[in-house]
């Protein structure tokens, strides 16, 4: 039997553009889950067999949109409160990354592209650190860029 090659946490960063800095991605502190989701919408057609019609006929889907979702979850870093809240607060989206660590050959590289911060929840438990949940949905394209 051959043991699969995985990836660590640390391997999977999601990280927000600066705002001082045009092309700089800096992780927001904190984050103890993250996850990124791809998500297609199709629309299916029942299309017939015309040689025999009797016949249970298949179903074709055709895509109609894409999005993608970025989520996490952990906490609440204070160096990370003012970047988050920004986030939230611009009525305009926020450029983010999805970096996957390893070569070209690995699968490592990133996606990136405009997000909305659709979702800032800051929580706090007696006996316990604050928490922070995020949510951010992609507004337009978010294309994979491979490793070097």
């Amino acid at each position: 039997m051959t043991q699969p090659a995985t990836l660590p946490f640390s391997a999977v960063a999601v990280k927000l553009e600066s705002p001082n800095t045009a092309n700089t991605f800096e992780a927001p502190c904190g984050l103890t889950e993250r996850a990124v989701q791809f998500t297609k919408e199709t629309n299916s057609a029942v299309v017939p067999d015309c040689a025999n019609e009797d016949a249970a006929p298949f179903v074709e889907r055709i895509a109609v949109s894409k999005s993608v979702a970025i989520s996490g979850k952990g906490v609440m870093a204070r160096q990370s409160i003012a970047r988050w809240r920004a986030a939230f607060e611009a009525d305009g989206p926020v450029r983010a990354r999805v970096e996957v660590a390893g070569s070209a050959a690995e699968g490592g590289g990133h996606w990136d592209g405009l997000f909305h911060l659709t979702s800032f929840e800051v929580g706090a438990v007696r006996g316990e650190r604050c928490t922070v949940a995020v949510a951010m949905q992609s507004t337009g394209p978010v294309p994979f860029t491979a490793a070097a």
